[in-house]
């Protein structure tokens, strides 16, 4: 019987070769996650090309791993990413502690507060050096409910005109307590991008004023 692991070794090459973006898909990539941070809350659009390639929580990594070092991927049993982007980009693979990059990928939610908890939030006289967080997450839409599970939140501050509605789902309310916990003594804290299946992306830098305005539970169909 062929194991997990075996399987992985036989995919891994396709997969780096996923990883390796050409100049023009890095240059759109590189675009769209700068944009997302100057205009925290706005849902914008990653490269189509990328995304169907590579996850879409893995893009920010790509194209910042050359310049942001050490990364830390998250793996779970669905996904198997971190030797292939540390193969394709030269990125040195770190514990969460030491990580400049992070990304979660959408099926370990359960796992946001630990890493956060753990990652590197800068310090007053270095708030260059936090880590910059990418999370994978089911749904944003600028209003409405699911039954998913997940929160609604009113971003304020630099790169917008007044208040900007935002619903995430996929992400729970004490994860978010925990996430502006970590921004109260600013400039420390994490930079954080929102990143979708489809490929949609919203950054909140960490500058930008975060307020819970409701959240929901998620439904167990049945």
């Amino acid at each position: 019987m062929t194991s997990t692991i075996d399987l992985e070794a036989r995919r891994l090459p396709a997969k780096v070769a996923a990883c390796r973006l050409d100049p023009l898909e890095s240059q759109s990539v590189f675009k769209a996650i700068l944009a997302a941070f100057a205009r925290p809350g706005s849902i914008l659009s990653l490269d189509p090309d990328v995304v169907s390639r590579v996850p879409s929580s893995l893009a920010p990594v790509l194209v910042l791993a050359d310049v942001e070092p050490q990364i830390h991927i998250v793996d779970t049993p669905n996904f198997i990413w971190e030797e292939a982007l540390s193969s394709a980009t030269g990125a040195r693979v770190s514990r969460v502690e030491e990580a400049d990059l992070i990304a979660i990928p959408q099926d370990a939610s359960e796992q946001i507060a630990s890493i956060m908890t753990l990652a590197d939030p800068g310090s007053a006289f270095s708030p260059e050096s936090a880590a910059r967080i990418v999370i994978g997450i089911h749904d944003l839409r600028p209003h409405g409910v699911s039954d998913r599970g997940g929160v609604q939140l009113v971003l304020s501050g630099p790169g917008g005109d007044g208040e900007r509605v935002l619903c995430i789902d996929g992400l729970v309310e004490s994860d978010v307590e925990l996430w502006k916990s970590m921004r109260t003594k600013f400039p420390t804290g994490v930079d954080v991008w929102f990143t979708t299946e489809d490929g949609r992306i919203v950054g909140v830098p960490r500058s930008t004023r975060v307020e819970i305005v409701a959240s929901w539970p998620r439904q167990e169909r049945i």
